[in-house]
């Protein structure tokens, strides 16, 4: 597993749970799938459970097309040769 860094461009690599999960601010112009990329804004840490990391995905023109949160295992650092 590798270690995610807040700021880092991210990719999609699996998507885990029901598509209403990923739009939890109610912003997404459409969900998260599988091969997309973002920047990971934050991450969610509560004790007692795993951290969550918040990603927002922008188009060329630098709208938001979703801000959603995954698991460690949905996503991966850009230039990870495992994707």
């Amino acid at each position: 597993m590798n270690r995610l860094i807040q700021y880092e461009m991210v990719c999609v690599r699996k998507i885990l749970f029901p598509e209403s999960d990923y739009d939890g601010w109610r912003l997404n112009k459409r969900k998260p799938q599988v091969g997309d990329t973002g920047t990971l804004i934050d991450i969610l840490e509560v004790t007692g459970s795993p951290p969550r990391y918040v990603v927002e995905s922008s188009g060329k023109d630098g709208a938001t097309i979703f801000i959603s949160e995954f698991t460690a295992e949905e996503i991966e650092p850009i230039g990870n040769e495992t994707h």
